[in-house]
């Protein structure tokens, strides 16, 4: 048996990238941004009630598939205003409310989950801003934490 060369050892680690990735969970597809994805701030409030239950937007479309799909400057800039607009309505109410609390903390696991699979970190800045909208003011409420990480995990897992 003869060792193998560095041509097929490359072609053999380019097949076991390409069969493996698709179990990694995040999907590469070109396919543009939804248009439910760039809503008004109040139909994304209306969907997270959902939480946490899966949230889907109106077409059906989970808030991380949004950020994954971003592809350009002004994707990011409009899911900005649209997925930013709610994390400030929500934030508002999530120190006292562990509702609104749970809705914010989805939102801000969604938008993770969704950037992580993001080609290239084109979201992480826009995760991160998310992220810094979820943080509550004095540590909120013992309720609205608990509610807060409750919807992190949920919304990292299924949002």
């Amino acid at each position: 048996m003869r060792p193998l060369g560095n041509a097929t050892l490359a072609r053999i680690g380019i097949l076991v990238v390409a069969c493996t990735a698709p179990l990694a969970g995040c999907t590469q597809k070109p396919d543009p941004v939804p248009s439910a994805c760039f809503a008004e701030p109040a139909a994304l409030l209306a969907a997270l009630r959902q939480a946490p239950a899966a949230v889907a937007l109106a077409d059906g479309t989970r808030l991380s598939r949004c950020v994954s799909a971003a592809r350009t400057d002004g994707d990011l800039q409009s899911l900005g205003l649209s997925l930013g607009g709610a994390a400030d309505a929500l934030r508002v109410r999530a120190g006292t409310e562990p509702g609104a609390a749970l809705q914010l903390g989805y939102l801000a696991g969604a938008v993770q989950a969704g950037a992580q699979c993001a080609s290239g970190g084109i979201a992480d800045q826009l995760a991160r801003r998310v992220g810094q909208l979820a943080a509550l003011q004095d540590g909120g409420r013992p309720a609205a934490a608990a509610a807060l990480r409750r919807g992190q995990r949920a919304g990292e897992r299924g949002g």
